[in-house]
């Protein structure tokens, strides 16, 4: 029996899936997005849109990036992911991400999107592997630091 268990670990690194397939797995913090941004169907120009995502996968728990409208109003973000041996809430029974996307528009900061992504799987927040968002800045509420903007979406939720 030790003969044949020692033999199957020798043939691994033979096998045709990579053997890295095994021990690390990927992490998918926060699939694709594309967004468009305008004021009453006006596209917003050179909008700076931020990213920030919470987990305890990044350094000091956070990452943030930004992208910038386009003169179409449109802007995206790519896939952020790793490939780890361990899940970075190992401890946690339940992995949880906190993403946000934000606007600051002639002096006034909106909230666009706010998700807690429960898993680590690509394309989990939306319907169809990436989160599309239609966001009127002009049909905004009041939020406390920012005003709240319910974007048109293909969300999950």
């Amino acid at each position: 029996m030790y003969r044949s268990l020692f033999a199957l670990v020798l043939l691994l690194p033979l096998t045709p899936v990579s053997s890295e397939a095994f021990v690390f797995r990927k992490i998918v913090y926060c699939s694709p997005i594309e967004g468009f941004i305008h004021w009453q169907g006006k596209p917003l120009v050179n909008v700076v849109v931020t990213r920030e995502l919470q987990s305890g996968g990044f350094a000091g728990g956070k990452y943030s990036d930004t992208a910038s409208t386009g003169t179409d109003g449109r802007f995206k973000f790519d896939v952020v992911q790793e490939r780890r041996f361990l899940r970075p809430d190992l401890l946690s029974a339940n992995p949880v991400v906190s993403q946000s996307l934000k606007v600051s528009y002639q002096g006034t900061n909106y909230l666009i999107w706010y998700f807690r992504k429960p898993n680590y799987e690509r394309g989990s927040e939306s319907l169809n592997g990436f989160l599309k968002l239609d966001c009127d800045l002009s049909i905004s509420e009041e939020g406390g630091e920012s005003q709240i903007v319910r974007c048109k979406h293909n969300g999950a939720l």
